[in-house]
C-alpha cells in the first residue's frame, strides 16, 4: 500500500498543472501585484500629502482673495460708470487691484508645484515600467 501511495505522488508531481490551476495562480499574482502597486502609490501619496495640503490651503486663500478682488473691481467699475469719478470709487479700484495682485502672487507656489510635477508618481510609474519589461523578457524566453 505504501508503494502505491509513493507511485501516485510521483505521478502527480510530474504532471503538468491544469489550466484552471495556472489561471488561479496568475490571478493570485496579479492581485498581489495590484496590492503592491496600491501600497506604493499610497506611500507616495502620504509622502506628498503635506505639500498637497499646504498647496490646497494656498489655492483656497488665493481663490478667496481673487473673488474679493473681482467683487471690489465690479463695484468700482459700476460706481465709476454710474456716478462719475469720485474719490471713494478710486479707493475701491486701488484696493481691488491690490487684492488681485495678492491673489495672483498666492497662486505662484501652486503654479510652480504643478509645473515641477507634484502630481507625478515617479516611483510607481518606474515600478510599472520595470515590471512590464520583466514580463516582456519572461514571455520572450
Amino acid at each position: 500500500m505504501t508503494t502505491t501511495t509513493t507511485t501516485r505522488t510521483t505521478v502527480e508531481a510530474t504532471t503538468e498543472p491544469t489550466t484552471t490551476e495556472m489561471l488561479r495562480e496568475l490571478m493570485r499574482e496579479v492581485a498581489d501585484y495590484g496590492r503592491d502597486l496600491a501600497r506604493l502609490a499610497g506611500a507616495e501619496w502620504k509622502e506628498k500629502s503635506r505639500s498637497l495640503r499646504t498647496l490646497a490651503m494656498a489655492a483656497g486663500v488665493a481663490a478667496l482673495v481673487l473673488f474679493t478682488s473681482f467683487m471690489l473691481l465690479t463695484v468700482a467699475l459700476a460706481g465709476a460708470i454710474a456716478y462719475g469719478l469720485d474719490s471713494w470709487r478710486w479707493a475701491l479700484l486701488i484696493v481691488g487691484v491690490g487684492y488681485g495682485i495678492i491673489g495672483l502672487l498666492s497662486l505662484m507656489p501652486v503654479s510652480h508645484a504643478l509645473r515641477s510635477g507634484l502630481f507625478q508618481f515617479n516611483h510607481t510609474r518606474e515600478r510599472v515600467r520595470e515590471d512590464a519589461q520583466w514580463v516582456k523578457h519572461k514571455l520572450a524566453a
